[in-house]
C-alpha cells in the first residue's frame, strides 16, 4: 500500500471510530443545563436562517457570549430540522469528526509523520475528556471552533512551504477569523502557530547553527503574525466587554488572586491526571472558593515547574517536548480561571484544544524512549492499541451519562463534590419527569449549600409554585430580592405569584420593574404574563398589547398566541381568534384550553361537526371537563341540523356528567334532560326537570328556573329543544372554556 493510500484509509478509520463512539447521541434529549437557554427558548432561532436573525447573531451578546457565527450553526440547524435534540446532536459529532480528519492532515502535512498523527488525532477523537464538548448541544462553540482552529493548522503548513503566499496567508487569517466568531477560545492560536515554527517546521533556526532560536529569525516571524496577534486582541477585547456587561466574571472579592492562582496550578496538574486516567468526570466541579488547598496549590506549582524545567532542557534533542507542554499550558490561559468565569473550578470541555499538546509529547516521545528496537515498537504499538481501545470504550460511557438532564447530574453527584449547581439541575430534569417531590428535595440541598445565592431560591420557589405552595413560593422569592432586589426572573415570577393571590396591584408593579430590568431572554414571557394580568383586571387593550409584544419578540411562543386567542373570542372576533389558536397549535401547544377555544368557536359559527371534534380532542386530554363535555352533549342534542344530532352520545355524556356530579348539578341535569328528548326518551326527560327544578328552586339562578320551566312543558308535549342558532351565553358550569395559558 502506498503512503498516500494508507493515510486515507487511516483517515477513514478515525472517523469511522469518531462516530462508532458518539453514534448514541442520536437518541438523546436537551441536558437542560445551559441548552433551555442557548437552544430550546431562545426566540431568535425560532425563525430560521432569516436576515433579521444574522443580524441579531452578530450584535448581541446573548447569554455572555459574542458568538456570532455559532448562533449562525443553529439556525442552520433550524432550517434542516427544527432544532431536534438528534440533528443538533449529530451535527456536533459530524464537526468533530470533520476536526479530526483535518488535525490528522494537518500533523502529517507538518512532520511527514503518519502514525504518530494518526494517535494524536486518535486521542483527540476518542478522549472521555471531549465527550462534554460533542455530547452537550450548547457546547457547539467548541466543536465549530476546534473545527477553525484544525483548518487553521492546516492552513499554516501550507503558508509554511510558500512563506511569501498571501493567498495561504489570507487563509490562515480566515480560519482564524472565522474560529473567533465561533468562540474566543482561538485567542492563542498565534502563540501554537509560533511554537509549530520552532518545530516540527525550523522556522526559527538557521541551517547549521547551535542557537536553537536565531533572533532575526524569530523577529521575522513575529512580525509576520502581527495581523493574526491584531486580531485576537480585538477578539480579546469583545468578549471581555461582553461577559463583564452581563456580569459573567466573578467579583475580586469572592475570588481573590490568591485563590484564582492556587486553583489554576491545581487544575493544570487536575487535567493531566485525567487526560492519563479520565476517571470521576463531571458536567460540573464546584470551585472550593476559600477552601482552595494552598499546600495542594505549591506542590502543584513545583510539578509544573519541574515539568517546565525539563521541557526547556529536553529543547535541543527532543523539541517536541516544550512544543506539546508549552501548547497545553498556554492553551489553557483564558479558562484556566485567573478571569473566573462562572463558578467551576475547572472543566472537561475546557481540554478539547490543551490536550492535543499532550499528545504531541507522548505520541513523539515514546519513539524516541524506545529507539529502534522491533519489539520494542510492536510493544508500544501493542500498547497503544490497548490504551486507544480503553479510551474509546471509556468515551462510550461518558456518552451514556448525557442521555438526558437526570443521568447526566446524577452522575455528576455520584463522581464529584455535591453543588448547588448539580443538585439545582437535576431538581429541573425530575420537574420535567413528573417527580415534583424528589425535585423539591434536590431545590431544598441546592439551599443549604449555598444559601446566599439567587438561583437555587428561584428554583426552589417555581417549584414551590408549581407544587401549588403560593405562600411558600412568595416568601422564597421576597428572599431572593433582599438578596439582589434588581433580578428581573424573581420580580416577574413574584408578580405571576402575587397574581394567583389575589394581590394584583402589587403583582403589576413587580411584572412592571421585571420588564425594566429583563435581559434579552425572558423578555416576552413578561410581556405575556403582564397581559394575562391586566386581562384579570379588565383592560383588555392593554392584555393585547402585551401578547403582541410578547409575539413581536418571539413569533413562536404558542401560550402568547393562545392567550391572544382567548381575549379575542371573548371581544367577538372570532376569526382572529381563530387563527391565533390554530397557530398555537401549529407551534406545539396541544392543550385542553385550546381545543376548547376552537370548538367554542366553531359552535358559535354553526359548524358542528368541527366543534365536536374538537371538543372530543379536548375531553381526551382532559377527561371529564364537566364544562366542555356538558357544552358538547348539549350542541349534540339541539343543533337546528337534524343530521348533525346525536341525541344517543348527548345521553351517554351527561349521564356521566351527572354521576360524576351525583346529580347535584341543576344545569347539567338540564342538559341531559334535553338529551334525553332529542334520544326520544321524553318520560325520563320529564322526570330529569323534575330533579333540576327541585334543585334550581332551593337556588337564585331565576332565569335558569324559568327555562327548565318552559323546556318541561315542551318535553310533556313531545318535543325536543332545538337551538335556532348557535348560543353565544357561558353554560352554567363555568366562565368559559377559554382558562389561560400561565406563561412562567
Amino acid at each position: 500500500m502506498t503512503r498516500s493510500a494508507s493515510r486515507w484509509l487511516a483517515g477513514a478509520v478515525l472517523v469511522a471510530v469518531t462516530w462508532c463512539v458518539y453514534l448514541g447521541v442520536r437518541t438523546h434529549d436537551f441536558v437542560g443545563y445551559d441548552d433551555d437557554i442557548y437552544i430550546v427558548h431562545n426566540p431568535h432561532l425560532r425563525g430560521g436562517l432569516t436576515l433579521p436573525a444574522v443580524r441579531w447573531a452578530f450584535t448581541s451578546t446573548y447569554e455572555t457570549n459574542w458568538i456570532p457565527l455559532t448562533w449562525i450553526s443553529y439556525l442552520i440547524d433550524y432550517e434542516l430540522f427544527e432544532l431536534a435534540p438528534a440533528g443538533v446532536l449529530l451535527t456536533n459529532v459530524f464537526l468533530h469528526s470533520l476536526s479530526v480528519l483535518i488535525l490528522f492532515g494537518a500533523l502529517v502535512r507538518l512532520t511527514s509523520s503518519t502514525w504518530k498523527s494518526a494517535f494524536v488525532a486518535t486521542v483527540f477523537a476518542l478522549h472521555p475528556l471531549h465527550v462534554e464538548s460533542v455530547a452537550w448541544a450548547s457546547e457547539r462553540k467548541d466543536v465549530l471552533s476546534g473545527l477553525f482552529w484544525m483548518l487553521s493548522l492546516w492552513a499554516y503548513a501550507r503558508f509554511a512551504e510558500r512563506p511569501g503566499s498571501l493567498q495561504r496567508y489570507l487563509l490562515v487569517f480566515g480560519s482564524l477569523a472565522l474560529g473567533l466568531l465561533a468562540k474566543p477560545m482561538l485567542v492563542t492560536l498565534p502563540f501554537v502557530l509560533l511554537l509549530l515554527d520552532f518545530w516540527p517546521l525550523r522556522r526559527l533556526a538557521r541551517a547549521g547553527s547551535e542557537r536553537l532560536v536565531d533572533a532575526d529569525l524569530l523577529r521575522r516571524t513575529l512580525c509576520e503574525k502581527l495581523p493574526l496577534f491584531a486580531l485576537v486582541a480585538a477578539a480579546s477585547v469583545v468578549t471581555y466587554i461582553a461577559q463583564q456587561s452581563k456580569g459573567a466574571m466573578a467579583d475580586w472579592t469572592a475570588f481573590p488572586v490568591s485563590v484564582r492562582a492556587s486553583n489554576a496550578l491545581i487544575s493544570y496538574v487536575s487535567y493531566i491526571g485525567k487526560a492519563l486516567w479520565p476517571s470521576g468526570l463531571a458536567v460540573f466541579y464546584p470551585h472550593p472558593k476559600g477552601a482552595v488547598s494552598f499546600p495542594l496549590s505549591l506542590a502543584a506549582g513545583l510539578v509544573l515547574l519541574l515539568l517546565t524545567a525539563l521541557a526547556i532542557r529536553l529543547a535541543r534533542r527532543r523539541p517536541y517536548l516544550p512544543v506539546g507542554w508549552f501548547w497545553y499550558l498556554g492553551t489553557l490561559v483564558p479558562v484556566i480561571g485567573i478571569v473566573q468565569v462562572g463558578a467551576q473550578a475547572m472543566a472537561d470541555r475546557y481540554t478539547y484544544i490543551p490536550l492535543v499538546g499532550l499528545s504531541i509529547a507522548m505520541a513523539w516521545g515514546v519513539e524516541d524512549l524506545i529507539g529502534q528496537s522491533h519489539r520494542a515498537k510492536a510493544a508500544a504499538a501493542a500498547l497503544g492499541g490497548v490504551g486507544v481501545a480503553a479510551l474509546g470504550f471509556a468515551a462510550s460511557l461518558q456518552v451514556g451519562h448525557w442521555r438526558d438532564g437526570e443521568s447526566l447530574f446524577r452522575h455528576a453527584l455520584r463522581v464529584a463534590e455535591p453543588s448547588h449547581v448539580a443538585h439545582c439541575a437535576l431538581g429541573s430534569a425530575l420537574i420535567k419527569r413528573g417527580s415534583a417531590n424528589e425535585a423539591l428535595k434536590h431545590f431544598e440541598e441546592a439551599v443549604r449549600i449555598a444559601p446566599e445565592l439567587t438561583g437555587p431560591r428561584v428554583a426552589l420557589a417555581s417549584a414551590l409554585y408549581d407544587r401549588g405552595q403560593i405562600d411558600r413560593a412568595i416568601r422564597q422569592y421576597r428572599l431572593v430580592l433582599k438578596i439582589d432586589p434588581e433580578m428581573a426572573v424573581a420580580h416577574g415570577n413574584l408578580g405571576v405569584a402575587l397574581r394567583e393571590r389575589g394581590d394584583l396591584e402589587a403583582a403589576r408593579a413587580h411584572l412592571t420593574r421585571a420588564l425594566q430590568l429583563a435581559p434579552d431572554v425572558g423578555v416576552a414571557q413578561i410581556h405575556a404574563n403582564l397581559g394575562m394580568l391586566l386581562k384579570v383586571q379588565g383592560d383588555v387593550e392593554g392584555a393585547l398589547r402585551h401578547y403582541r409584544a410578547a409575539l413581536l419578540l418571539d413569533p413562536g411562543y404558542s401560550d402568547a398566541h393562545a392567550n391572544v386567542g382567548f381575549v379575542l373570542m371573548e371581544e367577538g372576533r372570532l376569526d382572529e381568534a381563530l387563527e391565533h389558536l390554530r397557530i398555537a397549535r401549529e407551534l406545539g401547544l396541544e392543550r385542553d384550553e385550546v381545543h376548547a377555544g376552537m370548538a367554542e368557536i366553531f359552535r358559535m359559527r354553526g359548524e358542528v361537526g368541527r366543534a365536536a371534534e374538537h371538543y372530543r380532542k379536548a375531553l381526551r386530554l382532559r377527561p371529564g371537563w364537566p364544562l366542555v363535555a356538558n357544552n358538547l352533549a348539549w350542541m349534540l342534542a339541539t343543533h337546528p341540523d337534524r343530521t348533525l344530532r346525536d341525541g344517543a352520545e348527548a345521553v351517554r355524556i351527561s349521564e356521566a356528567l351527572c354521576e360524576s356530579s351525583e346529580y347535584s348539578d341543576p344545569a347539567i341535569l338540564d342538559t341531559l334532560a334535553v338529551s334525553y328528548a332529542a334520544a326520544g326518551r321524553f318520560g325520563d326527560a320529564v322526570r330529569t326537570a323534575d330533579q333540576a327544578l327541585a334543585l334550581a328552586r332551593t337556588g337564585a339562578d331565576l332565569a335558569l328556573l324559568r327555562q327548565l320551566e318552559t323546556r318541561r312543558e315542551l318535553f310533556e308535549r313531545g318535543q325536543s329543544v332545538v337551538e335556532s342558532a348557535p348560543r353565544r351565553e357561558k353554560r352554567k358550569q363555568g366562565e368559559g372554556v377559554s382558562n389561560e395559558v400561565d406563561h412562567r
